[in-house]
């Protein structure tokens, strides 16, 4: 075959980052799954992906699995396990795969990622969100990058380093003042949350 009618076989490869933690604590263990299409519907089990850390130095690989991502029919994928960082900050990193184990011609790629990198959280501060008709379940409750939801009792427990810290509580129809407060020890804070009035489709007529 010439090297013109190779170039025109040549597969395209997708990459595709998924599950990536929203924080991790410095010097913890998490894991983010990859996953590689060919755009020749081509089996990629079997072939390995890398991760590099933002001075391309490769951090940690895995292997795609023989079986496709449930739902798709060439989406091959794994599971790769990293470790955060020792400093906090954000930490960029990138999932690669070279293709270059295949019979079949491909070009690479890459998909860049990024994750919070947090202090190790040394006490655990239980949030309570109430209103007026009562504990306010499924609400997002927020300190930095860390966000944990509320139980149907409205509470939610965030894992939080020493210092300070700004909560902001989120769900659909309430509002609640962010909250500035110094964590030295386990603790807990309620959170008054008002419930904002429906808005009323007929008002833009009858105003």
């Amino acid at each position: 075959m010439s090297e013109t009618a190779a170039e025109t076989t040549r597969h395209r490869s997708s990459l595709a980052v998924w599950d990536i933690p929203q924080a991790v604590a410095a010097g913890e263990h998490f894991s983010v799954k990859a996953g590689v299409k060919s755009s020749g519907g081509c089996a990629l089990g079997g072939c390995r992906v890398t991760v590099l850390d933002a001075d391309d130095v490769v951090v940690a690989s895995g292997l795609l699995g023989m079986d496709p991502w449930q739902g798709t029919d060439a989406l091959y994928w794994s599971e790769i396990e990293l470790c955060a960082p020792p400093t906090p900050g954000l930490a960029s990193l990138a999932v690669r795969f070279d293709a270059v184990s295949l019979d079949e011609p491909h070009d690479g790629a890459a998909q860049r990622f990024s994750v919070a990198v947090v202090p190790t959280p040394e006490h655990t501060l239980t949030v309570t969100v109430a209103a007026a008709d009562g504990p306010v379940a499924d609400a997002i409750v927020r300190a930095g990058p860390i966000r944990v939801m509320t139980d149907a009792e409205g509470r939610a427990r965030l894992h939080l380093a020493k210092g300070r810290h700004e909560l902001a509580v989120w769900k659909s129809g309430y509002e609640a003042p962010p909250v500035p407060l110094t964590v030295d020890a386990d603790a807990a804070v309620r959170i008054e949350a008002r419930t904002l009035p429906e808005e009323n489709p007929d008002a833009i007529w009858t105003g």
